[in-house]
């Protein structure tokens, strides 16, 4: 049979070369949703799920490279594989180039396959020398490239994402799995890459609400926790009786899941809030985009209410703001910022608009003539500065823009972790005595979370860099000891350890960064397995 190697693309990142930049951190949060919160950022990192997705569901041997160095990537390239894809967003095209140019010299027998949101880019087959172009879902793409039956039934990979660092602790071994349920979302924002790149189609992996379910029973039992991430599908909530199955199903099974998942403001209205909070959702992640112009998903909602309400159930929410829509002006950018903060959302991301080759958004700002020529796709991330004009503000303009929206949700709201727990002990106080004895046992779930809860926000008030951070951390742990009590002499010492620890990951970033690099794994997906 066809051997088939699935590679990322190779580190380092977050650092400032031709193939990288030291504002695109491979971090979720790090970079996108607890920027400049230093410290206290929640350090992670995720597995590539299209190629361990793709790789679990063909009938070929394949092996899937987990950011290798390009010497590692070099050595595997030898070993002779019939197929050789390449996964990757635009921001790293120049590592693609690269890893193209090393199959071609080490295994020119080798056929190259590109696919990710890099298949995007325009004349990406002139530019690389790639033999296929993968756009859009990939299991069908490469079941058909390699003469195996286009139809297939769904194998969840083992995949997931792991905690790194919090307040400078290096940690190993905190796993959460993932199941990537479906791809993409139906509703066709101008500006989506993943609505738009998988055809405004809502692809589900796992069909019915019982077969989830059942996957993560599995999960849970593999991975000893209760932690579960919904990825891929991009609106988890647009298929109501799939999630309303799921949702049976748990409070069925009496067994209580943490579940982060993304949704649209109307889909989680229509499916309710208590029904999710039934369900398990732990995180939801909400894309506002802006109050100025309000799509269609987020027409009638009230974001502020929508988000205590999903608060008080235990549901942290990450709120998503685009800046540098066409109606942005000077006068009126920082009210867009401020109707977000009033949200008070745990987790916040401020992208700019980004023109996204295969996006309406791109087709019409490049009728237009804004897209700014010899921008190098490593900066097109969206998180330094825009690669398109606008009418109201430069480039340098906009760069201080969103660094100050970032700077105004941590200083505002404080550091994301805090906030966290002030949700968790809100929710705990609103459901323990509950009529409903689903969210009654949901608050049971809480109190172990809370319990080390006065470990870490006791080191985040010694941390904290302002008098308004120290006394949320500290209101926020009073709040919880009247409940649980209070820390005692070792939690104490535990406390100042992290005090410690968190002031060393302070001095090495500013003397030597804060990359924090993803490790090298090797993974190998046997067709015949059971």
């Amino acid at each position: 049979m066809k051997k088939v190697l699935l590679s990322s693309v190779f580190k380092p990142f977050g650092v400032d070369n031709l193939y990288s930049r030291q504002d695109s951190r491979i971090e979720l949060f790090h970079n996108q949703l607890t920027k400049y919160q230093g410290v206290f950022s929640i350090r992670t990192h995720f597995l590539t799920y299209g190629l361990h997705t793709i790789a679990n569901n063909l009938d070929n041997p394949v092996t899937v490279l987990e950011f290798p160095s390009i010497e590692r990537f070099r050595r595997e390239v030898k070993k002779g594989y019939d197929y050789v894809g390449i996964g990757s967003i635009a921001p790293n095209f120049e590592k693609v180039r690269r890893m193209v140019h090393e199959v071609r010299r080490l295994s020119p027998q080798s056929k190259i396959i590109l696919g990710g949101f890099c298949a995007t880019i325009d004349n990406i087959r002139e530019r690389l020398d790639v033999d296929y172009v993968c756009h859009g879902e990939g299991i069908s793409f490469m079941r058909e490239l390699l003469g195996q039956p286009v139809e297939f039934t769904f194998r969840n990979p083992p995949m997931f994402h792991e905690v790194r660092e919090i307040l400078g602790v290096p940690l190993m071994g905190i796993k959460a799995p993932h199941i990537p349920v479906g791809l993409g979302c139906p509703y066709g924002c101008d500006f989506c890459n993943p609505s738009h790149f998988f055809g405004k189609k809502h692809i589900a992996y796992f069909k019915t609400g019982r077969e989830l379910y059942e996957e993560m029973v599995r999960l849970s039992k593999r991975y000893w926790t209760d932690v579960v991430s919904f990825i891929g599908d991009d609106n988890f909530l647009a298929n109501l009786q799939r999630a309303r199955e799921l949702r049976d199903a748990i409070v069925e099974g009496g067994q209580n899941f943490r579940i982060f998942l993304f949704g649209t403001a109307d889909c989680v209205e229509r499916f309710g809030v208590e029904a999710l909070a039934e369900m398990g959702a732990s995180q939801i992640w909400i894309g506002r985009e802006s109050s100025i112009t309000p799509y269609a998903k987020n027409r009638g909602v009230d974001m502020p209410d929508l988000v205590r309400c999903l608060q008080a159930h235990g549901i942290k929410v990450i709120l998503s703001t685009i800046l540098l829509l066409d109606e942005h002006t000077k006068d009126n950018i920082n009210d867009d910022i401020s109707a977000h903060i009033a949200c008070r959302p745990d987790f916040s991301q401020f992208s700019f608009l980004s023109p996204v080759s295969g996006t309406p958004l791109n087709d019409r700002l490049k009728s237009e003539g804004r897209l700014l020529g010899g921008i190098a796709f490593e900066e097109m991330h969206a998180f330094k500065q825009p690669w398109h004009t606008h009418p109201h503000f430069t480039l340098e303009e906009a760069e201080r823009v969103q660094e100050q929206a970032y700077l105004r949700d941590y200083h505002e709201l404080g550091p994301s972790l805090t906030r966290w727990f002030d949700t968790d002990i809100g929710a705990y106080v609103n459901m323990k005595n509950s009529e409903n004895p689903v969210l009654q046992r949901r608050a049971a779930a809480m109190r172990g979370t809370l319990l080390k809860a006065r470990i870490l926000l006791r080191a985040t008030e010694m941390l904290a860099p302002t008098p308004f951070m120290r006394e949320q951390a500290r209101d926020v742990r009073g709040r919880i000891e009247a409940e649980f009590g209070r820390l005692g002499l070792v939690g104490e010492a535990v406390a100042q350890g992290l005090r410690i620890s968190g002031r060393l990951r302070e001095w090495r970033t500013a003397r030597f960064g804060d990359a924090i690099q993803p490790y090298t794994r090797v993974y190998h997906y046997d067709a015949r397995r059971p």
